[in-house]
């Protein structure tokens, strides 16, 4: 129904398509790039659970410590005590090896990102990546099968033309060719759309309602393709993992010297709050401009009007009710930018980008279509329809 593999001819043209009946070619290799030493990574699923396991597991050594230690006699407690002095350069030796092996694990997985040559810590492989992908492209496939749209409708062929518009016109990208792309369209009225690291492009007619026209749709999918060739996911799965494995030793020995579960479980609630402001949301928002950038850059290249960027989110920020999407001072909660600073953000990158349009050798921009100027009719209608209901007294 929306299974979606390569051209016949892929091997002349080199560029992935999205097709809906053609035999699997073999894909052009690329050679590797290593900043050092590869080690073999950690089974995938750890990746996934790894918050929930090391919270259990502090949780639980912290508290049989706890435990143990209550029932001990006074004299034992004396002796483990005059112990641990008499042995503290030890255990200062033995907390300096464990950050050491934790360093030189981060050191050991720096890789280079693709596009933008960002150097970034990734303990995953490729192939792990794509496992987790599998599994959870089955799980959405179950979960959203009563409204996938067919691939005969009107609007699944609009998103499969753009997707392969993209594909084609961003061939020089060897992370192109390392998935399968398929296109699946969820009759939902969600502004939303995503794409899973193998390639599986997932679009809600919500969006594609949203989107005024196909360079529109183009910079949607531009975005969240570049997650998928930067490799984010992978990116992001192994800090979060990273960080709860820094934390597991801090967190069991909370939960060993609080003599309160209460207080204990406040203060776990309390660091996670504050490991989430300061690390972890905004990493999340650096890799949302990252692929706000590279993903304007693939929508110029593949000759879309790139001027319909700002101008999108400027719409986004008109049709937003949540209020965590416009205000700029409760961005640092947010996993995205809010709207306004994706607009200001991509109206700074236009010049580049449309002369990077120019480069690939795309027809020019019409100078009469100003999308900016659509936007503010646009705006004037809302405004107009807003005072209209107003005025509509009810009976």
């Amino acid at each position: 129904m929306f299974g979606i593999k390569f051209l016949k001819d892929l091997a002349r043209t080199k560029v992935p398509l999205l097709a809906r009946s053609s035999p699997q070619v073999p894909r052009p290799t690329f050679p590797q790039i290593h900043s050092s030493a590869s080690l073999r990574a950690l089974p995938p699923v750890l990746f996934t659970l790894a918050k929930p396991l090391s919270r259990v597991l502090a949780v639980v050594i912290g508290r049989a410590s706890r435990k143990w230690w209550a029932r001990l006699p006074k004299d034992k407690q004396a002796f483990f005590k005059q112990l641990a002095v008499k042995h503290n350069r030890k255990l200062i030796g033995s907390g300096c090896l464990l950050i050491g092996g934790l360093a030189y694990s981060y050191e050991s997985h720096i890789q280079e990102c693709p596009v933008t040559h960002r150097r970034r810590f990734v303990a995953l492989t490729p192939d792990q990546v794509k496992k987790i992908a599998k599994v959870e492209f089955k799980q959405l496939l179950d979960q959203l099968s009563n409204d996938i749209v067919s691939e005969k409708h009107q609007v699944y062929q609009r998103v499969t033309a753009v997707a392969n518009r993209l594909l084609k016109g961003n061939r020089d990208l060897r992370q192109i060719y390392d998935k399968d792309w398929t296109v699946t369209v969820v009759d939902q009225p969600i502004k939303n759309a995503f794409v899973l690291p193998s390639g599986n492009i997932f679009v809600f007619t919500g969006m594609l309602n949203t989107c005024s026209n196909d360079d529109q749709l183009g910079i949607v999918l531009g975005h969240e393709m570049a997650h998928a060739v930067l490799g984010h996911v992978a990116e992001k799965l192994t800090l979060s993992s990273f960080i709860q494995a820094c934390l597991l030793v801090p967190m069991a020995v909370l939960w060993a010297f609080i003599p309160s579960d209460g207080v204990a479980l406040i203060a776990n609630w309390f660091i996670d709050q504050v490991i989430d402001v300061i690390v972890e949301l905004p990493f999340s928002r650096d890799m949302e401009s990252e692929a706000d950038e590279v993903g304007m850059e693939m929508a110029a290249k593949a000759c879309f009007d790139v001027r319909e960027a700002p101008a999108f989110w400027g719409k986004m920020q008109m049709l937003s009710e949540d209020p965590m999407e416009n205000d700029k001072d409760l961005e640092f909660v947010s996993t995205h930018p809010c709207h306004s600073t994706r607009q200001s953000t991509l109206s700074s990158l236009l010049d580049d980008a449309i002369r990077l349009r120019f480069d690939c050798g795309c027809e020019k921009l019409d100078p009469k279509r100003d999308p900016n100027q659509d936007l503010l009719m646009y705006k004037a209608y809302l405004k107009k329809e807003a005072a209209h209901d107003k005025s509509i007294v009810p009976v």
